[in-house]
């Protein structure tokens, strides 16, 4: 997917992938999250997933402190935070309620819990950006053999063009939707074992 950069101005970037940058503010930069960024990223939570699914401020402030490495903030020009993923580790290859709940540092499976980007800023290419950011550095730490995600199904082909595979329906019930499990294998020797 491509955005258009201030770099690109009068020119022609279709051909090659250009990173996200809004003209008036300038690039997306990334960070790890601190206990200070917190009720802005429970507020784009919030804005982002229905009451029945969103994250508790708790549960995000959990993963700020324990799972600090697989926590990404997205920030424009001012520092504000306009985009964040963030995900725990888990021992079991499939999700469930358990699993999803808390983070296991000897896990070798990291669950993501939520991909978020601020309204104003969707549909603009930021979402694409910060999750192949986030998978970049991902693919970096060892000890995660592969990454999941539960997703809708409207959102099943954003993240198969991301890399991901559909593993089929979730027995997790959360909220009113089905909701599908999508899986991607950084580590396909541990995979076959």
């Amino acid at each position: 997917l491509y955005a258009m950069g201030a770099e690109c101005v009068g020119k022609d970037c279709s051909s090659r992938y250009v990173p996200y940058c809004d003209p008036d503010r300038g690039k997306i930069s990334y960070r790890g999250p601190t206990l200070n960024d917190l009720n802005n990223i429970f507020e784009l939570e919030a804005a982002s997933y229905p009451s029945d699914e969103a994250a508790s401020k708790e549960s995000l402030k959990m993963r700020i402190k324990t799972a600090t490495p697989y926590f990404l903030v997205g920030c424009l020009g001012d520092s504000k935070i306009v985009a964040f993923v963030n995900g725990t580790l888990a021992k079991e290859r499939k999700l469930t309620h358990e699993s999803m709940s808390a983070h296991d540092p000897q896990g070798s499976t990291l669950c993501i819990h939520s991909v978020v980007v601020a309204e104003a800023f969707q549909r603009r290419g930021m979402g694409t950006e910060i999750l192949r950011e986030y998978i970049e550095r991902i693919h970096k730490i060892p000890q995660v053999k592969r990454i999941v995600l539960l997703a809708k199904s409207h959102l099943l082909g954003f993240y198969g063009g991301a890399g991901f595979e559909v593993d089929g329906e979730s027995d997790v019930v959360h909220g009113k939707d089905t909701w599908f499990q999508c899986s991607m294998v950084l580590n396909r020797e541990e995979e076959h074992k």
